[in-house]
């Protein structure tokens, strides 16, 4: 509780102070929130140090994965109606949620270890029947599971015919690392090449990438370390002297 009331009071604070000390950093545009003005930059790492630029609202939190989606959601919704479909958000973020609940009949949420969600699930095996929802959205999980087939199959199995897959992931490598070991709450980095494997399990993946949106909203990834530009990242999502494209997949059942 003592936590909830601390970040509450944060969210109220921050944009005051960003507004009262301007920094020299550019003027965004939130689309989640609203918020105009510049954005918190994000520390990744200490050593070498590695930075993403201007990565959160000071509002809202969101960050540019949560911006993108949102972004994302809006263009995917003018054709694809969800009013009467049911959606399955694994690993829900706040900033998303009440969004996808005012748009689908049927809102739910799941995670293995986080409090307060619909179903306590593994991704790795769910319990839910196969076809059990229109729409599946998994943000930044997929580096998580030991075992990515077996997810990527029960996202597929739980998909009803037509329904569709959103997933959101850093495409850092062109071919996915895997650790073989548990670090830093993580199993791997993801590679361009899961798009690969996507494209194998499904009839039609369609991909968004960042920079079909205004710049204003601040989605790409901008990254810098140790005080130098970083963009050594696959071509597919580069962002020559600056970091690397956010990218976003819809999976067609």
């Amino acid at each position: 509780m003592r936590k909830q009331w601390s970040e509450s009071l944060k969210k109220l604070i921050r944009p005051i102070l960003f507004r009262m000390f301007p920094s020299s950093s550019p003027a965004y545009h939130c689309p989640l929130c609203g918020y105009r003005g510049s954005f918190k930059d994000k520390h990744v790492r200490k050593s070498p140090q590695l930075v993403r630029v201007s990565s959160k609202c000071p509002q809202c939190t969101s960050t540019e994965r949560h911006r993108m989606m949102h972004l994302v959601l809006g263009e995917l919704f003018q054709d694809w109606n969800p009013s009467d479909k049911s959606v399955l958000h694994i690993a829900p973020e706040d900033c998303l949620a009440k969004d996808l609940k005012n748009r689908f009949a049927t809102y739910h949420s799941a995670d293995l270890f986080k409090k307060g969600v619909d179903f306590q699930e593994d991704i790795q095996k769910m319990r839910f029947p196969d076809a059990a929802y229109d729409c599946v959205l998994v943000s930044r999980v997929l580096t998580v599971p030991p075992d990515l087939e077996a997810s990527l199959g029960e996202i597929r199995r739980i998909l009803k015919p037509r329904g569709i897959a959103i997933l959101a992931e850093a495409y850092t490598h062109k071919k996915t690392d895997e650790f073989g070991e548990w670090r830093n709450e993580r199993s791997r980095e993801v590679g361009i090449d899961l798009l690969e494997n996507l494209e194998s399990r499904f009839g039609r993946v369609d991909r968004y990438l960042s920079d079909r949106y205004e710049e204003e909203n601040q989605i790409h990834n901008l990254m810098v370390e140790d005080g130098t530009p970083k963009d050594s990242y696959p071509e597919a999502v580069r962002l020559k002297g600056r970091g690397f494209m956010d990218l976003v997949v819809v999976c067609h059942a």
